[in-house]
């Protein structure tokens, strides 16, 4: 039976959040202080103390809602994996789309990489979901001329580049948009017609 957090705490949280975002924006997270936090939040350090043992306690439980939600988002779905290169893959469509509901919070931390080990962790949830991928492919007989530990960590690689240029250059594409561009290249790569093939 789940517990029903008070809507007032959760809206509490939210703003002790907004306000150490915004002032990541502008210096980096060592420099910030718990009464810069309260103030540009409109509430007191009392309140604050209520709900987090310090400024690092509040980041972490930041970084590791975001983590578990994205890592919920790539889930691969035995069901929903296909190689179809002219459909945007519902995976990488829920990937970019989750990452488009959080855009200036992934910006800060991707784009500015205000806390390196993120960039780490969201790396390896993208190497999970490309491990996961390849074991679909192996399992359906498809042969790996590049070792699959090579080849995993191009491709994992390669789509944080992505998402990172997306953010970067402030989503220019809409989510379903950047989705069918990976699967393309995941699956047949950029090419209209393959130059390699004489």
């Amino acid at each position: 039976m789940s517990i029903k957090v008070d809507p007032r705490i959760i809206r509490t949280k939210a703003m002790f959040e907004e306000a150490l975002l915004e002032l990541m924006q502008e210096k980096d997270f060592k420099k910030i202080s718990v009464r810069e936090i309260s103030e540009r939040s409109k509430l007191n350090r009392a309140t604050f103390y209520l709900h987090y043992y310090d400024k690092d306690e509040l980041l972490e439980q930041l970084l590791d809602e975001a983590l578990v939600s994205l890592k919920e988002s790539v889930k691969v779905i035995r069901m929903e994996y296909d190689y179809d290169c002219d459909k945007a893959h519902p995976i990488f469509v829920r990937l970019f789309e989750k990452i488009q509901e959080r855009s200036r919070f992934y910006e800060i931390m991707l784009v500015h990489e205000k806390v390196p080990y993120f960039t780490e962790a969201v790396m390896g949830i993208i190497q999970a979901l490309v491990e996961d991928g390849s074991q679909y492919m192996v399992e359906d007989s498809i042969k790996f001329i590049v070792p699959k530990e090579i080849s995993n960590a191009y491709i994992a690689t390669a789509y944080l580049g992505v998402i990172i240029w997306w953010l970067k250059n402030g989503m220019p594409h809409s989510p379903t948009y950047m989705s069918k561009q990976l699967t393309r290249m995941s699956t047949v790569g950029p090419f209209e017609v393959n130059p390699y093939l004489k």
